[in-house]
């Protein structure tokens, strides 16, 4: 089933880049256009700055996932100004949707996390018999 999430994930992502490519070809850069890609570099930022805060600070895992939640939550305020997404009046928005990301993204590395264990485990296992 992972397999199958996995080859999905990377076929929409080549779909999604097709026509996005056919797309600025013909017509340009168009708002939506526009937008992916923002979101696009505005995760690269922070998965670079996630990368960065895994190899460099060791926390534990919640004081991680706080750090985390706040770096990020100040790449999108500061990213959502200067793209014009947030105005300083509902600046309080970037909070809820990193939230709800950070949320997501908790649950799956969990499931992750429990999944490495359990096959360390029946290797352990394995190699006592």
């Amino acid at each position: 089933m992972r397999r199958i999430f996995r080859d999905t994930c990377i076929l929409f992502a080549l779909a999604v880049l097709s026509v996005f490519v056919m797309s600025i070809i013909w017509v340009g850069i168009t708002d939506e256009i526009k937008l992916v890609l923002q979101l696009f570099v505005l995760s690269f930022v922070i998965a670079f700055g996630n990368y960065f805060l895994d190899e460099y600070v060791t926390l534990p895992m919640i004081g991680s996932y706080v750090v985390k939640y706040i770096t990020a939550t100040a790449a999108v305020m500061l990213f959502g100004f200067i793209a014009g997404w947030f105005y300083r009046s509902n600046f309080w928005m970037a909070f809820i949707y990193v939230g709800i990301v950070l949320v997501i993204a908790y649950f799956i590395d969990a499931f992750r996390i429990k999944r490495d264990i359990d096959y360390i485990n029946s290797g352990i296992k394995n190699k006592q018999k």
